[in-house]
């Protein structure tokens, strides 16, 4: 479908890529990958047109259609609507020339049969191009990523700029190319958004070049992996966990391959300088010399080296960081909550996911306090300091300064050396920590305020979409400092497999309301299946029992469903709290564990001086382990039965 032959791309002494090759199947779905400054985006703009190449072609086949994401964005008085049909030309020519006919008032009264019989001409044009069904389809996308159905017919100027790029994305979508490019499309989505366009995207029919930093969004959808590294193009068939296996395996061979070549040079050379001076050995030393320069050298694979960093851990705080009491939050005539507690425990690590508008932001921004309330109070425990990261975060920071002084004029227990190794992890290395502030990208500077904000992290952090920006490396870094980190976090991402290396609870936000879920993001979407599972069996049930009663029973067959679904309530909900206090109490004695294992692990404590202390907590282990034993107990009864009902 389409070839791209010996691409060679340079800005000025810096060379991206050259001699580079790639065919392009039809239907294919091909992840392109590579550190941020690779030529991802470049060879990105190569392709779709926008950008030429310093050498090579690129070949289409005749009549391929390619469609890319961009950042024009559609007139502030267009609808949402029209601006996601917008993009179907023949349509949209068609549908603009019908309404211009309907409102032609003086052509229908002077010519009312010539009239008629051009709208008809319209309308069967119309729909001859599925015109309604365009309409239909726009909607369904549009909803898909995030509109609500009364957004559909306000104007784009009413939105924010992430919101308006939803609706290019939602155009660029209906149009269907035959080559969709889409560049970090979940950049300006929320979780629900994020899942609803890899479930498009995974049906999609036509071929897909892809650059995304979300491991699980690429591992859903591609069939090939496109390695832009170093300025060589290499390609692996399967997903992203299969490219890394195939990567590593490959690393391993070439290094075994080098070794053995090493030591078959060394032999070389020992022969060659052991007997350059026999002239007898003549011939074989110069056979040799020109073996060694004939020798094509194995070359191991130099991947870019790992940054590992742990951040500095925060004083210890009260068993409850945060507490929010009775809280009204309201924007406008608009409540977003009304008469609200929660609270959060040390040591929780929480996600916030729901749909757009369920203010997850807004709960985020108010137990951080950078955002103020109309009723209740937010409540701080002892030695809490809060942090808030936002990609408007990036704004306070001065642009007088260079990367390396914007980190120095923090105060930090960190060293030089160690914080130059944190600006290294968020992709800011050799000469780019000497770079103005000023001159920086706005991911650039969102990067910097990230690693600001870690430099000297408070026991309490609140990131919302902190992997904006990163590449995967990068994120994967991050999350694992963030795992390792012994404070409390509260975090708005769409990437799930960011979440689920760091947060251990997670709280859905529907209409001022939150929901708990302990654990994983994965054991979360576990728990959602089967409560979905669990939804759709209820309402296969009553279908099939309204459909078995009869209209002469139907009144007193309702009033005993609702009885018995009354009476299933009455007994279900002890049965859920038996479930949530055994999870909370399981978690509790989990983490008391891990403490006096620790500390049984210290030899120190099996000094002859520290008896009773060792005896003291060989007692409580064996405490633990019986309440242990009895709450797995119950949770599994609790567990049981609920599956039961």
């Amino acid at each position: 479908m389409i070839y791209l032959k010996g691409l060679g791309k340079a800005f000025g002494p810096k060379v991206l890529f050259e001699n580079l090759d790639l065919h392009l199947r039809p239907g294919e779905k091909v992840g392109l990958i590579g550190e941020n400054g690779a030529g991802k985006s470049t060879l990105f703009n190569i392709v779709a047109g926008v950008e030429s190449a310093d050498s090579g072609t690129v070949d289409w086949k005749k009549g391929v259609r390619s469609g890319m994401l961009t950042q024009v964005l559609g007139a502030p008085h267009e609808t949402v609507l029209e601006r996601a049909v917008s993009g179907c030309e023949v349509f949209e020519r068609v549908r603009r020339e019908r309404e211009r006919l309907e409102a032609d008032e003086k052509f229908r009264d002077e010519s009312p049969d010539e009239w008629g019989m051009r709208l008809a001409e319209l309308e069967h044009e119309f729909s001859d191009l599925n015109g309604y069904e365009v309409e239909a389809d726009g909607k369904k996308i549009l909803q898909g990523l995030g509109f609500k159905t009364d957004q559909l017919e306000k104007p784009l100027g009413e939105f924010s700029g992430g919101w308006r790029m939803r609706a290019e994305l939602a155009r660029l979508l209906l149009q269907r190319p035959d080559l969709l490019m889409l560049d970090e499309p979940t950049n300006h989505l929320d979780l629900r958004s994020t899942v609803w366009l890899e479930s498009f995207l995974k049906t999609y029919e036509g071929a897909l070049l892809l650059i995304s930093h979300d491991r699980r969004f690429l591992n859903s959808i591609i069939s090939r992996v496109a390695e832009l590294e170093r300025g060589i193009l290499t390609l692996y068939t399967g997903n992203y966990d299969k490219y890394e296996t195939e990567k590593e395996m490959n690393a391993e061979r070439l290094e075994a391959q080098a070794v053995n070549q090493g030591k078959r040079i060394a032999e070389i050379e020992r022969f060659i300088e052991r007997f350059r001076s026999k002239s007898s050995k003549a011939t074989q030393v110069q056979s040799r010399v020109k073996q060694l320069s004939k020798m094509e050298r194995v070359e191991t694979a130099q991947s870019t080296k790992s940054v590992h960093f742990r951040f500095p851990q925060p004083v210890r705080t009260g068993r409850i960081p945060v507490r929010v009491e009775n809280i009204d939050k309201s924007y406008g005539s608009l409540s977003i909550y009304k008469n609200f507690s929660i609270a959060m425990e040390r040591g929780w690590k929480i996600a916030l996911v729901g749909e757009n508008g369920a203010g997850k932001s807004t709960l985020l921004k108010i137990m951080a306090g950078v955002l103020d309330i109309d009723a209740g109070e937010v409540e701080l425990g002892s030695n809490v300091e809060r942090a808030y990261y936002s990609q408007h975060h990036s704004e306070i920071l001065d642009a007088n300064h260079t990367v390396l002084e914007s980190m120095e004029e923090l105060p930090s227990k960190l060293t030089r050396t160690q914080k130059q190794s944190l600006l290294g992890a968020f992709l800011f290395s050799g000469g780019d920590v000497f770079k103005k502030v000023s001159v920086l990208s706005g991911g650039e500077r969102s990067r910097l305020a990230l690693a600001r904000l870690l430099a000297n992290p408070t026991p309490v952090l609140f990131l919302d979409e902190p992997t904006n920006h990163l590449d995967m490396k990068t994120c994967e870094i991050l999350a694992a400092a963030l795992a390792d980190f012994d404070g409390s976090i509260c975090v708005i991402s769409h990437d799930r497999f960011f979440l689920d290396a760091i947060v251990n609870r997670v709280w859905e936000v529907d209409n001022g309301k939150v929901r708990n879920y302990v654990g994983s993001y994965s054991d979360y979407e576990w728990a959602k299946v089967k409560e979905e599972e669990a939804e759709e069996a209820l309402k296969s049930q009553q279908a099939a029992a309204n459909k078995a009663s009869s209209p002469g029973d139907s009144k007193a067959k309702k009033r005993k469903q609702a009885e018995e679904r009354k009476n299933k309530h009455h007994q279900l909900k002890p049965l859920k709290t038996r479930l949530h206090n055994a999870e909370e109490t399981l978690d509790q004695l989990l983490k008391e564990k891990a403490k006096l294992e620790s500390l049984l692990a210290d030899q120190q404590i099996y000094n002859a001086d520290k008896k009773e202390k060792l005896a003291e907590l060989l007692k409580r282990r064996g405490e633990i382990e019986k309440e242990e034993s009895h709450w797995t107990s119950e949770w599994e009864d609790a567990t049981t039965k609920i599956e039961n009902f």
